[in-house]
């Protein structure tokens, strides 16, 4: 059996680490908890992506390394965006509008094979635990009028998401990539911005990245509708009620409550 050598720890993640592998490349490990289909369809769905012309590492192949799974990648160098924010915050706004454009030229692309948003997120929904049987039933209903598309959707968009290069800014990690309506996708990453909690840090950390997150969202939503003006707040709002609930099925520690709060807010005001 070969014997594979990693290289130093460049990133960890929630469901994967990368880590250096030959000259000019990385290799994406799996945990073990995550299904052997997850590393086949990221690679498909990183082929198709990078052969319509989204910026986005190459794929290698794929290699199997104690017993986990992964994916070797061209290397890219460069900082992720949530990096260079931390580091330079006076470019926050900058960043803010290049990742509104980036997703809305993304948004312009098709591609063929990728499964549908709508379709996946219905099935996540009905598998969440923690909305009440009819909360479910009108979120699903509210599921069903909202309008489809075949759009591509990165699904996963944020600014950690990006890796800012000397060639220009390079999108990571389609392992969530649908076809589907623009707004779904934006609604994904409001939801990010809105509800994800900073790990391990204390309350003034949390406070700061409060602030200059809110920031940047206003930021990047803003710009996102001025490229798009058929589309308003009040649709990507709707479209956040879905999203959240799919949301609830991640089980991310300190979200639950606030996405359920903001579901019942939302749907009390229908009523």
């Amino acid at each position: 059996m070969e014997t594979f050598s990693l290289g130093p720890l460049i990133a960890r993640g929630r469901t994967a680490d990368v880590y250096a592998w030959e000259e000019d490349q990385v290799v994406k490990l799996f945990h073990t908890w995550c299904p052997p289909h997850w590393v086949e369809e990221e690679i498909e769905v990183s082929r198709a992506v990078a052969a319509i012309g989204l910026p986005t590492p190459g794929v290698i192949d794929a290699v199997e390394i104690d017993g986990r799974q992964g994916i070797v990648y061209e290397r890219v160098d460069g900082p992720s965006m949530l990096t260079l924010i931390n580091e330079r915050p006076w470019l926050l706004f900058r960043f803010a509008r290049q990742m509104a454009e980036l997703q809305a030229d993304m948004h312009k692309l098709k591609v063929d094979g990728l499964p549908s948003l709508r379709s996946s997120l219905g099935r996540t929904i009905e598998r969440v635990e923690s909305l009440a049987p009819d909360r479910k039933m009108a979120v699903l209903q509210l599921l069903d009028g909202l309008p489809d598309d075949n759009a591509v959707c990165h699904f996963d968009f944020h600014p950690d998401q990006i890796l800012i290069t000397n060639d220009g800014p390079v999108i990571i990690d389609w392992m969530t990539a649908h076809h589907g309506h623009p707004l779904a996708d934006v609604a994904r990453t409001s939801v990010i911005l809105t509800f994800s909690q900073v790990p391990y840090a204390n309350w003034l950390k949390r406070t700061v990245v409060d602030l200059w997150r809110g920031l940047f969202y206003r930021t990047y939503i803003s710009r996102y509708l001025e490229l798009n003006p058929g589309s308003t707040m009040a649709q990507v709002r709707t479209w956040m009620v879905p999203i959240a609930a799919g949301r609830l099925k991640e089980e991310i520690e300190g979200e639950r409550e606030p996405l359920l709060a903001f579901i019942e807010s939302y749907l009390a005001g229908r009523s």
